[in-house]
């Protein structure tokens, strides 16, 4: 259980719940998944998120009539979208439970001046009125949202690379940092380098795990938390180029990666192969 839950299943115990709430994580994927469970208790008929009552049927089945998740058409909440979706709806009382649950994901899409359309609601809800915003760290939201905000948590158990040794996580970021530039011939051999330089193929993906994790943090501003400060300026730089679906596309290279060396791969060919995706993503980012 993350701090964020039980944070909120203390609150729920004394009968002192809050009306907006963000969950900061350290990437979207665990962001959105402990707001959902934030939601799923917040609603439970136990408080607790017990998975056999009304409440968390309706829930696990999608189609719970009192837990409102906003969607958007684009990389960035439209105003319209908010006012339709939030502001306007949270009017209208909740259908069969006692409080009404909106979801916010990824609040760092939400724009300056849609940020600005949320605060009275978030000021002022109706008493049955809970919303839930899940960001990557909390730069990108206004000074005003945030402190209409109860702040919790989520930072999931994520890897940082501990027990690798110093010069072979520094080879590994100076690598992943100049990656755009090396050529094909560089790349080719290069799970042999690192290994010779002290990173066996399953700790190099410990790794990747560990820089994709550094390229959410710096896209938030975040980057006091960064595991690999020594390629500060390359992962900023490559964080403002790559898209969440680059991001995923990266994270599902590394799962298929691991998938690989189970099945007993070759391990210097499925880092080679890793290596080449990631340089395709960068290029890829590069010429939109």
């Amino acid at each position: 259980m993350t701090r964020a839950e039980q944070m909120v299943r203390d609150m729920l115990g004394r009968h002192e719940l809050g009306h907006a709430f963000l969950v900061e994580a350290d990437q979207p994927e665990t962001g959105d998944r402990v707001m959902e469970k934030l939601a799923q208790m917040i609603q439970c008929q136990e408080g607790t998120g017990c998975g056999h009552c009304a409440s968390c049927r309706a829930f696990a089945g999608g189609n719970h009539p009192d837990i409102i998740r906003l969607s958007r058409a684009k990389e960035s909440y439209g105003v319209a979208e908010i006012r339709s979706q939030l502001v306007d709806d949270i009017g209208i009382r909740p259908y069969s439970y006692p409080r009404k649950v909106y979801m916010i994901p990824q609040a760092e899409r939400l724009s300056e001046i849609c940020q600005n359309a949320l605060l009275k609601t978030l000021e002022e809800p109706p008493a049955y009125g809970v919303i839930l915003l899940s960001a990557v760290g909390r730069s990108a939201l206004l000074p005003t949202v945030l402190s209409r905000l109860m702040i919790l948590p989520a930072r999931g158990e994520l890897p940082t690379g501990e027990g690798i040794s110093r010069e072979a996580r520094t080879l590994f970021a100076e690598k992943l940092g100049r990656m755009e530039y090396m050529d094909i011939g560089e790349i080719r051999g290069l799970g042999e380098e690192l290994a010779k330089g002290g990173l066996p193929a399953a700790e190099t993906l410990l790794l990747w795990e560990t820089y994709i994790r550094d390229l959410y943090l710096a896209r938030a501003g975040q980057k006091e938390r960064l595991c690999f400060p020594e390629a500060e300026e390359a992962i900023r730089q490559q964080a403002l180029r790559l898209s969440d679906e680059a991001l995923g596309r990266l994270k599902r290279e590394v799962s298929l990666a691991k998938e690989r060396l189970k099945s007993n791969v070759n391990s210097q060919w499925v880092i080679e192969v890793l290596c080449l995706n990631f340089r395709q993503v960068l290029t890829e980012a590069k010429e939109l």
